[in-house]
């Protein structure tokens, strides 16, 4: 089968979905299809097609492109448009499959794809809902004039493609909701970096964690989704703890205005350091005592944070701060042993936090749903099952 595989990144830089989208691309190339990848060229130094994918009959075309300014919204939306633009010429007939890497662009993509290729079988991959988690995040007002053009645009795009991927229970219910009909959407959880558990013992991280502390570890982005505020808060309320200290490791919008709070605060208990490079993540994931996944409220409908499968593959304890109603919540809590608090209470993290250093944490549950449910084989293979087969209906 020749497929068209557009990315809404590029591999010539580093991105959290860049292990996504090469394993996805590697079952497809061993399945002896024919890919054709069109992607963004960031002016990075990494080689457009990855390593991966070498003595495959892989080829690919680099859209030059400019990165907007992550804060400024519209400028950003304006970016993904331009970039669709660009992509119209090189998006030709004779594709019998499409796989759209997850946008806030989804319909008028979508809308080219259709236009140029009726027949093909376009799978659209959902990582966040646009422009729900937008309203979640204060940068729209939902319901207002831009809130329903935009979701009616993506609309337009779930409503065109065959199979939509996304990567949670509680996305595919929002999606649902929002009119996507449920045999449409298949959820399959994203993954880490490898099938295998990671061993207990890995390489010191770069950021020095006392193990004589009891340390809680937020790594990631600093922005409006993730809520790292709740970190801040919580540290403030346990900072006569003895012997818990907070660790903030990563970069974002919101960074400098956390540190001022920390500052404000006078807490002695937290730490802010630099973003690693992604291959030290299990490392600082395994060095950690717990590791707390917050999201803003209500986000947990349109996201799932990326960090996820490599945390539970690591084994250590995680609290997913990010609402008691979350139905992928309560299910790492049943089947992998892990603590689910909402999202704004900084006092349930804090009795969280307590509760998981007075009691040992069941580690070979949290492994066994990473190996059940977040294996980087058998998920990436889903992904080119999906892309491969028929027309939904057919």
């Amino acid at each position: 089968m020749k497929i068209l595989f557009w990315a809404f990144s590029g591999f010539d830089q580093h991105t959290t979905s860049e292990h996504l989208l090469t394993a996805v691309l590697v079952q497809l190339c061993r399945a002896r299809h024919t890919i054709h990848i069109l992607q963004k060229g960031n002016g990075g130094p990494l080689p457009p097609v990855p390593q991966a994918l070498a003595g495959y009959p892989v080829t690919t075309c680099v859209i030059p492109v400019k990165a907007a300014e992550k804060g400024n919204f519209a400028a950003r939306y304006q970016a993904e448009l331009a970039y669709v633009h660009a992509c119209r010429k090189h998006i030709t007939p004779g594709y019998e499959a499409v796989f759209i890497q997850s946008n806030n662009v989804a319909g008028f993509a979508v809308r080219v794809v259709r236009k140029v290729l009726p027949r093909a079988v376009v799978t659209l991959n959902v990582q966040d809902i646009f422009p729900y988690n937008a309203a979640f995040g204060g940068a729209l007002r939902k319901n207002g004039p831009a809130f329903q053009v935009l979701a009616a645009v993506q609309r337009y795009g779930y409503r065109q493609a065959d199979h939509i991927i996304t990567i949670s229970e509680d996305m595919q219910d929002t999606l649902v909701r929002d009119g996507t009909p449920r045999c449409k959407v298949r959820v399959i959880y994203n993954w880490s970096y490898q099938d295998a558990l990671y061993e207990e013992k890995q390489p010191r991280p770069a950021v020095p964690l006392d193990p004589a502390c009891f340390n809680v570890v937020y790594a990631g982005n600093i922005g409006v989704m993730q809520n790292v505020d709740l970190l801040v808060e919580t540290a403030r309320l346990m900072q006569e703890d003895p012997d818990v200290h907070f660790h903030i490791i990563g970069n974002g919008l919101y960074k400098k205005k956390l540190e001022a709070k920390a500052r404000e605060y006078g807490v002695r208990n937290l730490s802010f350091w630099p973003m690693q490079p992604p291959e030290m993540a299990p490392a600082i994931y395994s060095a950690a005592s717990v590791n707390v996944i917050p999201l803003v409220k209500n986000v947990y409908k349109t996201a799932l944070p990326s960090k996820t499968a490599t945390c539970l593959a690591c084994g250590k304890p995680v609290i997913f701060a990010i609402g008691k109603e979350s139905r992928f919540g309560q299910k790492a809590a049943q089947e992998a042993g892990c603590l689910l608090v909402d999202s704004d209470r900084p006092e349930d993290l804090a009795a969280a936090i307590r509760r998981v250093r007075a009691a040992d944490f069941p580690r070979e549950k949290a492994g066994a749903f990473f190996l059940a449910h977040c294996g980087i084989t058998q998920n990436s293979r889903a992904y080119a099952e999906v892309i491969t087969s028929g027309r939904r209906g057919e």
